[in-house]
Parts: C-alpha cells; structure tokens; sequence
C-alpha cells in the first residue's frame, strides 16, 4: 500500500497505563522512516509527539497504529469507522500491549519490521450494520460491529423465546439465552467460546450461535451467505449489543435485523504467518 501523506498517529490503550519508553520507542521507529507522528493520548505527549484529539487524528492521518490488546483494536475500529478520512476508515496496525493481542500485528520486539510499511499489504475485513425496529415502526441504528453482535436477556433467570428469519423466510425459534451474530474476524472470540465455528477472516460469512439454547435436540451453529439479511424476533424485551457494548434494547414485537455493512475495516499485514498459524500461536 502506499500512502499518501506519510502522517500516522499512535492510539494507546486508555485504560491502562503503557511504558512511556515503549511508546516513544514506536514513534522514534516511525520518525526515523520519515512519517509524521501524533499521539492522541496526553499522557505520552511532548514536543516532539504532539497530542491530537482521537476523531481528528482518524480523519486526517493515513494509519493509525494502535497500542494495546483486542479491546483497543475494537476500540480504534470503530473510531476509524466514526470518522473517515477521504471517504474511508484510514487502516489500522496493532502492537500487542496486551495479554492475548489476536487482531494485533505486531509484538514489541518486533518494532524493526515497521520499516515494512510503505509497501505492505492491506487486508479488508468484514463489518456488520445492525438496527432494531419496535413494533410501532421506529428504528434505530445502524450500529456498526467488527467482531459480534449480541441479542441477550436483560433479566437473569428470564429465558428468551427467539425467531430467526433469513432474507424474510423464517428459519427456526430458539428459547435460549441470546444469540451470537458475528464476522469471520469474530468467530474466534464469544462466538468461539459458544461453540461456534471458526472461518478464515479471508471469507465473507454472516455466523449465527445461539447461547444456551434450551432444548432436549441438539442446536447448531450455522453459517449464511454474506448478502443475507437476517431478522431476530423476541418475545419479551432483550438487549442488543455490539462488540461487547449495549447499543439497544430489542423491545417485544420488534426485531433486530443484522446485515453486511458497505463499509470494511482495512487492518495492515507486515508478517506473512498464516491465519492458523496465528491462531494457534495465540489461542493454545
């Protein structure tokens, strides 16, 4: 990929505290390799890595490279996705702060490969457009997910009775916990440790997981074509949400409807390990 302006801003995890000497060591890299450099953290901020504010930093810079674990990538992808820059997210490139880093690039130790960058290749990854509808007709959304969305209770010990639809013809009922609806990128996450499948982030799929499904016949997982629309029913209130965050509540006679979003995450490759290499490196 070659970039344009050579402008890249660092987006460290929030919620913990990063080695400042780490920190300045990846912007000292990408100095070096003649890009622009801003921070949008002030912790980290000095004369020579000013601060900007984060949705300014995604709609003027060419990268954002991102200093955490998952919950920051999630985090930085929905920024990128709030506030594009020439008409599309900017991409993304992790380095693992955190404990398990799966949507992560790099480790800290592997800063030497930044020098990489100007011709490396990009990946798209899938994203989701989720909106709810009540009975009455009002909508709300879309919201965007990058890894799941989530149909669940909202009070425990109450079961949901579920009805699923795809592109207007209904599938199945459930009386379960909730469901999984999530992207390849997000298969190896909650939908994973539900049961679902795993698929390559390099197909487009829309996969299905009910959570607990309260029945004596076995319950599967499915996968649908990724120009399907599906539509989820509940009897009784239930609450949605997207990438771990309550976005809505699904109130009784009103429906959720998942869909692919036009939009795409672009994540850049510097590492030529396979996807199950990966996976097996990070998840074992």
């Amino acid at each position: 990929m070659q970039f344009q302006n050579h402008t890249v801003c660092l987006y460290p995890n929030t919620r913990k505290t990063l080695p400042a000497e780490t920190v300045r060591a990846v912007a000292d890299k990408l100095r070096s390799l003649g890009w622009t450099v801003c921070v949008t953290e002030k912790t980290y901020a000095d004369s020579s890595l000013p601060f900007r504010m984060p949705e300014q930093a995604f709609a003027e810079c060419d990268l954002a490279v991102v200093l955490g674990g998952d919950g920051t990538m999630l985090r930085a992808a929905h920024l990128a996705c709030a506030h594009p820059g020439n008409g599309e997210p900017i991409p993304l490139l992790g380095i693992n702060f955190g404990n398990v880093g799966y949507m992560t690039e790099l480790e800290t130790g592997e800063l030497h490969l930044l020098e990489n960058l100007p011709d490396a290749p990009v990946e798209n990854r899938m994203l989701l457009d989720v909106s709810v509808t009540d009975a009455n007709g009002n909508a709300s959304g879309p919201f965007l997910a990058l890894n799941e969305s989530v149909v669940c209770r909202e009070q425990a010990g109450k079961i949901l009775k579920l009805k699923l639809y795809c592109d207007g013809h209904e599938v199945s009922s459930y009386r379960a916990d909730g469901m999984i609806l999530s992207t390849p990128t997000g298969s190896s996450a909650y939908n994973l440790s539900a049961g679902g499948p795993i698929i390559d982030p390099k197909l487009n799929a829309l996969v299905l997981c009910p959570l607990a499904a309260f029945t004596l016949s076995s319950v599967h997982p499915m996968v649908f074509s990724p120009e399907s629309v599906l539509e989820i029913c509940a009897e009784g209130s239930a609450a949605v949400t997207c990438d771990g965050k309550v976005v809505s509540n699904l109130p009784a006679g009103g429906r959720m409807t998942v869909s692919r979003s036009r939009s795409c995450l672009r994540m850049v490759k510097l590492k030529n390990a396979n996807f199950y290499e990966v996976l097996l490196r990070k998840l074992s």
